[in-house]
């Protein structure tokens, strides 16, 4: 249910199996059969509905694979006839899956800039005057921008946190999972009932003891002779320690999350707002809900930072370089609910805490509740996906003479080659259009592809939009309420510009929302947007005088853009966007930086 897949973004169910030669031999992991990591020779994608299944190669591979739409779409997702190759003898098999959502391989920010318990932060160093006056230490966010190592201390734009710091003059070594390669994430923050019901039906007596206590997981799971059964299936299962949680996922083939992976899996691409929580760039559910904090591998301990990301493998042995809860693990999410010394910092997506109560591994109260996510590294091979690729330290860019003066008049005969191309999932906001109820649908909702020209005297900006309804209804201030093309501009001395033009049922309106108090552009731009239902494409073009912006012939500027949908005369649903800064509230300094040639 609510399944999903636009382009690279989807979810997928992570499926294994047991098996065993009779109902007295124990439950073993089964080893899947497979040549390549796409679909493999020999198996059924199904009927009724096509599926990819994608199996991990390697030395932690072949316990299980990913399920998933072969297809964009959204939605129940239902395949029959799906088969796999198993390297077994035995005949009793079982099978189990778990929902996840793919996280992209792509940079993206640690810390929100804000003031976020213990925030992680790009180090700034401070001055003896800024010390002296007792000015606040600047925290702006880290970009993670590869899958290498990260220099930790405080020094010059080095990793470092306000508090639960790492290491010193250190690093978080490459075999750290920190977020920038793709990965997949356990959807809820939590094991279910019926999984941990799952779970214990296969293992021996006496790993049940140490597993299911009567008066702790016995309160929603209960336990019929031999046998566990949920009383909920999809409800939280109580009382699980970080140690059930881990055999449960070495158990399952998965691995912990890191608390890098966390903010990623949240935040996603997006450039963060200080103070920041909110719903998940890549579709997890339940994210900072109220009384729910996450348990994941800490950056700030010696034994958080020797965790390699392995795999488990299907058995009940933890990996070596797992951490235990009391020596590598540090909370995140909603943990303020009920607790005197906490604060709103719990509630960020950055925020960060301690253990700082006896009973917080355990917990089985309404109020508040331990979550943990299992993951799993995404498998190498995977032909099917492809990073992600947001506006974050993207490099100057080069705005290059025409070749011919642009003629505004919406035919782009005279554009060639595009500055960016948003027409993904990952450019779609706010981030619930990509999942729920209606979801953008690719083709025939927006996609954009934008123009940026210097004809030596004026900048000249030109996009071109699919879409299949094109709705403005609005006029002046209010015309980003409908379908519309959106820009900001900030010249090399710090002059913003706020820039629509959209073509409303009055005609085209052209409007500036923030520059110049004077009327200058507004006398001086050319402006054209021409609309093509047979194709269906809305053409917009625009020049802009040098002077009436502040640019000239070698100049750098920064610029942004976004293009709003409206199907109807509500006005716009979503938007998609360039990069980061251009939605409210504004921040021109993030805007992607170009020069004029």
């Amino acid at each position: 249910e609510k399944s999903w897949r636009r382009d690279t973004l989807h979810d997928a169910a992570w499926t294994f199996f047991k098996t065993r030669a009779n109902d007295r031999a124990q439950w073993q992991p089964a080893r899947l059969v497979a040549d390549r990591t796409l679909n493999p020779s020999g198996y059924a994608r199904g009927e009724g509905g096509t599926a990819d299944l994608v199996v991990p190669m390697g030395d932690d591979g072949h316990v299980g694979l990913f399920i998933r739409r072969a297809a964009d779409g959204s939605g129940s997702f239902a395949a029959k006839g799906v088969a796999v190759i198993l390297e077994t003898p035995n005949t009793d098999i079982r099978a189990f899956g778990v929902e996840m959502a793919y996280v992209a391989e792509g940079a993206y920010c640690l810390g929100s800039g804000g003031k976020d318990l213990n925030r992680f932060h790009r180090y700034v160093p401070q001055t003896q005057d800024e010390l002296d006056t007792e000015m606040p230490l600047a925290t702006p966010p880290y970009i993670v921008n590869s899958a290498g190592a990260i220099p930790t201390g405080r020094q010059a734009d080095k990793l470092w946190a306000v508090g639960i710091p790492p290491e010193e003059n250190g690093e978080l070594p490459a075999s750290f999972p920190n977020g920038y390669a793709a990965y997949y994430c356990m959807k809820r923050p939590y094991i279910t009932q019926a999984q941990y019901a799952d779970f214990l039906n296969t293992l021996t007596p006496e790993q049940v003891k140490k597993r299911w206590y009567a008066r702790g997981q016995g309160a929603a799971i209960k336990r019929d002779g031999e046998l566990f059964k949920a009383t909920d299936s999809q409800g939280r299962t109580p009382w699980l320690s970080w140690e059930d949680c881990t055999f449960f996922a070495a158990w399952a083939g998965l691995r912990p999350i890191t608390e890098l992976e966390f903010e990623k899996t949240i935040r996603g691409m997006s450039y963060p707002r200080p103070g920041s929580a909110g719903l998940s760039f890549w579709g997890l559910q339940e994210v900072s809900q109220g009384g729910l904090y996450e348990r994941v591998v800490s950056a700030g301990s010696v034994a958080g930072r020797r965790f390699a990301g392995s795999h488990g493998k299907g058995v009940m042995a933890l990996p070596e370089d797992w951490p235990n809860a009391r020596n590598g693990v540090v909370y995140r999410g909603d943990y303020l609910k009920n607790r005197w010394y906490c604060d709103v910092g719990h509630l960020c997506t950055s925020g960060r805490s301690m253990d700082n109560l006896a009973s917080s591994d355990r917990r089985f109260d309404t109020e508040v509740f331990a979550g943990w996510r299992g993951s799993r590294t995404a498998p190498k091979g995977d032909t099917g996906t492809a990073p992600v690729v947001g506006g974050l330290n993207l490099p100057k860019r080069t705005v290059t003479r025409l070749g011919k003066p642009a003629k505004i008049d919406g035919v782009l005969d005279e554009w060639k080659d595009p500055i960016a191309t948003f027409d993904t999932a990952a450019y779609m906001f706010p981030v619930q259009a990509r999942f729920d109820g209606t979801p953008w649908q690719g083709g025939i909702d927006p996609s954009v592809t934008l123009y940026l020209g210097w004809d030596g005297e004026a900048l000249c900006v030109a996009a071109e939009v699919t879409d299949d309804i094109q709705m403005n209804v609005q006029e002046g201030g209010n015309i980003w309420n409908g379908d519309a093309l959106q820009m900001g501009l900030v010249n090399a001395e710090g002059e913003s510009f706020y820039l629509a033009t959209a073509l409303t049922t009055k005609g085209v309106v052209f409007h500036q929302f923030a520059g110049r108090n004077d009327d200058i552009l507004l006398k001086t731009i050319d402006c054209a947007v021409i609309r093509d239902d047979k194709t269906p494409v809305t053409r917009y073009e625009l020049r802009m005088p040098g002077s009436s912006i502040g640019l000239e012939s070698g100049a750098e500027f920064g610029f942004c853009a976004m293009v709003f949908d409206g199907d109807d005369e509500k006005g716009q649903r979503w938007w998609m966007q360039m990069g980061p800064g251009i939605e409210y509230p504004f921040r021109p300094e993030l805007y992607p930086t170009f020069e004029l040639k």
